[in-house]
Formats: C-alpha cells, structure tokens, sequence
C-alpha cells in the first residue's frame, strides 16, 4: 500500500450558483504525481449522502491503493439534480486535472446503493443529459472510464424496494421507473463495470446488480460481478470482514486489467519467453509489428520444409530476405532445421546439413549464427547435442509442458508450453502464468497467427492480442530465449 500523505482537503461547489449547494470534496496531494482517479458517489436512497460511512472511509481506502480520489455531495431534490451533478464532477475534475492531481483519461466512478444507481447513470445516460455551466468544464466528457458499484440499486421495476425510486422521481415514477431501471439503458460504450453485493442484503436484493451484470455481458461488455453468501445491507469497505474487505483490491485489478488503469500492483520480476515456429509468413506481417508496439522480445524459429512442401505451401513461408527483416526489427532468429525432420533418429551426417544448411541461409542474409535451436515437433534428442554445442548452439528448446527454471534446467532441454486455440490454449496459457515466479520463466510456443496451413497449431490474432494485453498489464517482461539466459544463466 501507498504511504499517503495529503496536503489538503477542499470543499469545490459544483455550480455558479452556491445555493445549489452540491460539492467535491477534493482530496489532493502536492507531490507533482497524476494518479488514476476514482469520483467517490455515497448512498443514502436518494435522501441524503452517507459522506461519514460510504464517503470518507472510501475515498482513504482507495488512496492508500494509488489513486486520486474526489467524494461528491449531491442534491437529493429530484430527478435529475443528483444525476447532473455527477456529471458535472466528472467535467470539473478532468477540467482541472493537472492541478488536482487527477488522470482525465482513467476516471471511475465508485457508487455504494443509490450512489451506485447514481453511478450507474453516469455510464448508461451521459448522451441524454448535459451537465454544463457555462463555462471552460464544458469542453470535457462527462463519461466515466468505469465504474465500481457497490449493492446498488439498478431498477424499478422487478424488486419489492422501490422507496430510492420514489424518492427520485416523486410524481413521475410510475412514468418514469422504467425509464430509469438502468438493466434497460446498457449502451454499447457503456465503460466496464465492478460490481459486488451480498445475498442476503435486506433492502437492495442482489438481484439489481444481477440484471446490471447480464445486461452488460449480453453486450459483451467488461463486467466483474461478485455476490457474497452474507451481509446487511451497507457494508460499505467490509467492516474487516476478510472476504468483504478485499473488494476494493479486487477493483483495483478489474481496473488494471479490464479497463486499462495504470495502477501499481502485481508480482513484480515474472518473466515470459515467447518462440514462433516455422517461418509463417504473418510473423512478419501480423507478429513482429505487434510485439514490436507492446515493447516485447521474442525468438524465431524458422525452417522451409520439404522441397514438395514448399512448392504446395510456399506463399505461406517467409522469403529468407523476409526474416532478415524480423531480424533488423531486434529479434532473435534461431535455428528449427532447414526441413525439420524428427532428429532423434537421424542420422549424424543428416542431423548436421540440417543444422547448417539453415545456418547458411541465414548467414547470407547476414544474420546472426543462431544460439538457440528449438526441436522439430517438439521431443529432445539427445543424440544430436554434441552437434549443437559444436555449432555454437546454447539453448534448446523442446515442448515439454512445464516452466524453465534456469538454475535446474539443462540448457539444451528448455521446456515450454505450445498453445493451440481449440485445444484449450487461453486455459493452457493461464495455467502456465500461474507458475511464473521470479526465478523461473514461462515458455510458450506459436506458429502462425492465425496458423494458414498447419490448422491443428493455430491461434487467432484476436486470442493473441488478448495474451499480450494480459501480459502487458499483469507487468509480465516479455523476452526472447537468448535474452532470458543473458540475464540468467550468463550473467
């Protein structure tokens, strides 16, 4: 956790006119730092804020965690004062951004019961009302990047407690609860949603955040739902209750991970080792680009097959020009035989043209001698490790399904993971991360993204992008074979 230190507390009206008598309560630091930033919505069912219990408490907790954070104190009059004024805070905040402290494009809202209702306009409504004053707020989104809501009220219309509507619409509820039962209004950029209740919530069923869960996922929409088997209603940080007081950490996660907050937090240190195989013609025009954006190493294996293989299939292989190119973008290029053929048979004469038939065409294209091999199909063959060592290989990679620790593991037997899209591949890759500590590293092994010719190795562009963006923003450090071992095995 974050050792707080804040330099003052202000007390910000929202409007011109100070008799509506709506604020931020501005919690700021004096350190310089922007921080993600989270707009703390207090219950109170629409007839009051709770800024003592849902308010404060929050917002210290959530700095502790790294953000800035800001609590509002709406009006409770009528639809849609309360609603105005949230959105109103969103546009004041990212107005003056830089000398709060705030992130404009990383806000969340964090609603607790009606303030979660109110939340919940905040991202299902920001096309229909305006919350503008005249003056430079104006010019900013009143959308909220996420939102966290806490046992809120979402409709008016399937549960027994409707007094928070009542209260909010007055005269116009029977018009208007369908209108605001907000499991109708989820719009396709509604940002992503955290939200927890409890079972047994007295006043709120936990069936509101049900409908609001559903209706995004059926948009398929970023939505993290918890329900706790036991609590009252207004648990708020969960009274220490050790299932109950780790939601706000949880958030945390679901901010990082599903709306791309850049929050501190994660195991520091784990390393991924990523390798392509064969010499697919979208390593160059799909794979390496992409790593090259996301900031990450990897090494390539390239091979070209049978002379009858090529001349069916040869389109589908990079050109030796092709992979010189992968090369000047600052990848490693290994050695996978020139045809690969399974090498735990073969004999020696025939085990070393393929290894330096390779070679040569790499070094024509004035690559550099490879030190890392990878297997034909996987299997280590010990028979042919003299031959690699004496052609300068140091590092071999089989597909043996576990992770590589260096000080154990032979160097010329490194086990990885291969993953293929229909046999379980993003379960596969989750297992595999689960293993990654500091001292070792998870292995993986792709061919073509998507794999155009051998169908059963295949793994969608789609499906890769997700594994990089978890990788990036589960601060992973992505390298390629020889590079892990520099900073391991050789120094």
């Amino acid at each position: 956790m974050e050792n707080v230190k804040i330099a003052q507390i202000r007390e910000v009206k929202l409007w011109k006119d100070p008799s509506l008598g709506s604020y931020l309560s501005c919690r700021l630091h004096n350190d310089g730092r922007k921080r993600p930033t989270i707009l703390v919505i207090p219950g109170g069912g629409y007839g009051c804020v709770c800024m003592d219990t849902e308010g404060y408490p929050i917002a210290e907790k959530f700095e502790s965690l790294g953000f800035q954070t800001f609590i509002l104190f709406y009006r409770v009059t009528r639809y849609p004062e309360a609603q105005l004024d949230a959105f109103r805070a969103i546009r004041l905040i990212r107005c003056h951004a830089e000398e709060w402290g705030a992130d404009p494009d990383h806000l969340a809202v964090c609603g607790f019961s009606a303030g979660g209702h109110l939340s919940a306009c905040c991202g299902t409504l920001f096309h229909e009302l305006d919350a503008k004053d005249g003056d430079e707020a104006d010019k900013f989104s009143q959308r909220p990047d996420a939102m966290i809501l806490s046992y809120p009220v979402i409709t008016f219309r399937r549960t027994q407690y409707i007094g928070t509507g009542q209260r909010l619409l007055r005269e116009k509820f029977e018009e208007m609860r369908d209108i605001l039962s907000l499991e109708n209004r989820v719009l396709p950029d509604t940002p992503p949603a955290y939200i927890w209740a409890t079972a047994t919530d007295q006043l709120v069923p936990a069936e509101n955040s049900l409908l609001f869960a559903r209706a995004m996922w059926e948009r398929f929409l970023p939505c993290e739902l918890h329900i706790y088997p036991d609590g009252p209603h207004g648990m708020a940080a969960g009274y220490e209750r050790r299932d109950l007081s780790m939601w706000p950490e949880q958030a945390k996660e679901f901010l990082k991970v599903s709306a791309s907050f850049p929050v501190e937090g994660g195991v520091k240190g784990r390393t991924v080792v990523l390798t392509f195989d064969d010499a697919v013609c979208n390593h160059l025009s799909t794979v390496a680009p992409l790593l090259k954006e996301y900031g990450f190493g990897a090494t390539f294996f390239p091979c070209f097959f049978s002379e009858e293989w090529r001349k069916a299939n040869g389109k589908s292989l990079l050109t030796p020009r092709e992979i010189r190119e992968i090369s000047d973008m600052g990848f490693e290029i290994g050695n996978h035989t020139f045809s690969h053929p399974g090498m735990a048979k073969l004999p020696p004469e025939e085990a070393e043209k393929e290894i330096t038939e390779l070679n040569e065409i790499l070094a024509s294209q004035g690559i550099p001698a490879p030190e890392s091999f990878a297997y034909p199909g996987g299997p280590y063959a010990e028979n042919i490790v003299p031959l690699l060592k004496k052609h300068g290989i140091k590092l071999a990679r089989t597909t043996e399904r576990r992770v590589w620790e260096p000080g154990k593991d032979d160097p010329m037997r490194i086990p990885a993971f291969p993953l293929v899209e229909h046999l379980n591949g993003r379960l596969n890759f989750y297992e595999a991360l689960a293993k990654c500590t500091e001292n070792n590293a998870a292995v993986f092994v792709f061919h073509g993204i998507p794999e155009i010719v051998h169908a059963h190795c295949n793994v969608t562009e789609k499906t890769f992008r997700y594994m990089l963006d978890y990788l990036k923003e589960n601060d992973f450090q992505v390298l390629s074979l020889r590079d892990y071992a520099h900073k391991t095995i050789q120094g």
